[in-house]
């Protein structure tokens, strides 16, 4: 295969690519881009025209990570390969999550160097996102606290979901076995309840405490709570509920001293 019909492939292939590629030669002054295909354009915005011959700092903004900036130019200048993911702008001002990866080649008996770029805005939204989401399951689900000789006391807040319902399942199972509780009062005054609100989570929170032998108390229940309740549970799966959390607390201690 003749060189030219290499660089025509070379050229078809990078082209056809999914990600963003561009050569720079560190031997001219401010290290310029000598090579960028389509895929960048598509990408930033800017045409080759705008590209070549420039720093490709441009794509660079106010929220720009400089830490990030500095591994770039400090794997440039030890003349190693690096990846970052930093915040870049389009021409049009909009900004979004680059995942660069640079590689020195060479070529010719000379230094190159070819980055590859990689739009990853979905994929750092979505993990900021389940990031936020559980933040907000550890806020609303509050720590299990000993209010008394075995008796362990929980308060909910926000939206319950069946996910939520999982992981309060999962801490009140190892905190039970861990201190040896024969009693825990979950209260639920805090709770948003609406239609959607999974009850039968709750029930199954009381199943697994009773095998456990520890009983189940609630607390803080509404009237429209009460209601739902009482419609969903029959006599062979009765959950216990005070309106008043004292309440709760002196049934508990009775509980304990019987037991």
């Amino acid at each position: 295969m003749d060189p030219e019909t290499q660089i025509t492939l070379l050229e078809a292939m990078l082209d056809g690519s999914r990600a963003a590629a561009l050569f720079t030669d560190p031997s001219q002054e401010d290290h310029p881009v000598i090579y960028a295909n389509k895929t960048f354009e598509k990408l930033t915005g800017y045409s080759l025209d705008e590209t070549i011959g420039h720093n490709c700092r441009f794509l660079q903004g106010t929220d720009t990570d400089p830490e990030a900036v500095q591994k770039i130019r400090e794997a440039i200048r030890q003349e190693t390969s690096v990846t970052v993911t930093l915040k870049n702008y389009k021409k049009d001002g909009t900004s979004f999550w680059n995942r660069v990866h640079i590689e020195p080649v060479h070529a010719g008996g000379r230094l190159y160097f070819i980055g590859t770029q990689t739009d990853v805005t979905v994929e750092i939204r979505q993990k900021k996102r389940l990031e936020e989401k559980e933040r907000e399951i550890e806020h609303l689900s509050l720590p299990v606290l000993e209010i008394d000789d075995g008796i362990a006391a929980v308060s909910l807040n926000g939206e319950m979901s069946v996910e939520r319902y999982r992981r309060l399942t999962v801490k009140l199972s190892e905190y039970v076995q861990e201190h040896h509780s024969h009693s825990v009062i979950i209260d639920i005054s805090g709770l948003y309840w609406d239609d959607d609100t999974p009850i039968f989570d709750l029930l199954h929170i009381q199943d697994v405490l009773r095998l456990m032998g520890c009983r189940l108390l609630v607390t803080g229940i509404s009237p429209k709570a009460a209601r739902d309740i009482a419609s969903e549970t029959g006599p062979e799966r009765p959950l216990t509920a005070f309106s008043a959390f004292k309440q709760a607390v002196e049934t508990a201690k009775v509980a304990g001293a019987l037991s």
